[in-house]
């Protein structure tokens, strides 16, 4: 069976200062970002990739050009928009703690699968695309090729979370860090979660200390 890597992009300023980015252009990995996909491009150098599909998102696509410098034999990324990071239409580029007052902010701590952020995407639209896409790419490989998707945090989760069995209004239960690694098995009857939220530790470059708060919309900072 297909075996799928999934990777968040690493930590970006938007992430380090609580900024819900979305699908605002421009936004690149900060240097702790850099430093987490060096480290991850190590631990996956020796894996061969029949396939790889990015986000069109910058953060994303500079994420995986630093994991496949220096693999051999590495095919040429794909841009798959399936994998996008959730539209938040109004909320993109908002800070988190400027959200939280808002009435639909409960919604979505509670019940996600009802949510459509405003003039954005319904969060239930976005598993379903993402869901789409890799089993698409992923049902195209034999049994013994690996795909690796290069993604971001919410998509990802969700995508998990369909995969574990467990409903859209739990998925904010699973947590995936900047450039984390999580694999699922995946064949036309069946799919194995092999492991979530595997990630590297590197030395964090912040101008002020973070307070982590749980499960963040976004994903959050790590």
């Amino acid at each position: 069976m297909p075996k799928i890597y999934l990777v968040r992009h690493g930590r970006t300023p938007a992430n380090e200062k609580g900024i819900l980015a979305g699908r605002t252009k421009g936004i690149f990995l900060d240097d702790t970002g850099i430093k987490q996909a060096e480290a991850v491009a190590k631990s996956l150098s020796q894996i061969r990739f029949k396939k790889i599909i990015v986000s069109p998102m910058e953060r994303c696509q500079q994420t995986t050009k630093i994991i496949i410098t220096g693999m051999d034999k590495t095919p040429k990324p794909v841009i798959e928009s399936g994998i996008n990071e959730c539209d938040y239409g109004d909320w993109s580029n908002k800070k988190l703690s400027s959200l939280r007052s808002k009435p639909l902010w409960k919604t979505i701590q509670e019940k996600p699968s009802l949510v459509q952020f405003p003039n954005g995407e319904k969060m239930n639209q976005m598993l379903t695309r993402v869901k789409n896409a890799i089993f698409e790419h992923a049902l195209k490989l034999k049994s013994d090729e690996n795909l690796l998707v290069v993604s971001h945090g919410d998509p990802i989760r969700s995508f998990i979370a369909d995969c574990l069995g467990i409903h859209l209004d739990n998925f904010q239960r699973i947590t995936i860090d900047p450039c984390s690694v999580s694999v699922v098995i995946i064949s036309n009857d069946n799919v194995q979660v092999v492991s979530v939220n595997n990630s590297i530790k590197v030395d964090q470059i912040s101008k002020k200390k973070n307070k982590r708060i749980g499960s963040v919309l976004g994903g959050g900072a790590g």
